[in-house]
């Protein structure tokens, strides 16, 4: 009687709260091609479900982090540390549905992403994530 009460209340806890649900898990590479300049996160978009984890991996002994650019409003910014060997990996959970862009720091001007949940966002929706400069405690 007890399992079947405690099922029962934690149905009811993910029916109420579908965020407690455990979510799926994608992972993004971040690669270079080992030419200069040529940088990049593959996928480079990616449509999920709120609850969804996505794990970016440093694929290469070179620094590399995700900073949000553009975030739904009342969505939780996230921005990385610096990744900085082979293998390293940062890992974040995605709750607010909407459209994330995001980039990495040190390569802004090349390496770039979006992500999509549940649904895409209307720019009036969006709002730009603050200092863009805060990657610089990293040293870049």
């Amino acid at each position: 009687m007890k399992h079947i009460l405690g099922q029962a209340i934690v149905s009811t806890l993910l029916i109420a709260n579908p965020q407690l649900a455990h979510g799926k898990e994608y992972t993004f590479k971040m690669v270079s091609t080992g030419e200069k300049g040529n940088y990049y996160f593959e996928p480079k978009k990616l449509k999920i479900k709120s609850g969804d984890t996505v794990t970016w991996v440093n694929m290469q002994d070179e620094g590399h982090n995700v900073m949000a650019e553009r975030i739904p409003q009342n969505a939780k910014d996230f921005n990385s540390p610096l990744l900085e060997k082979n293998g390293d990996k940062w890992s974040h959970t995605f709750t607010t549905s909407g459209t994330y862009t995001y980039h990495c720091h040190p390569h802004a001007s090349m390496m770039s992403g979006i992500i999509i949940v549940d649904k895409p966002s209307t720019p009036a929706q969006m709002h730009e994530v603050g200092d863009h400069a805060h990657g610089a405690e990293h040293g870049h």
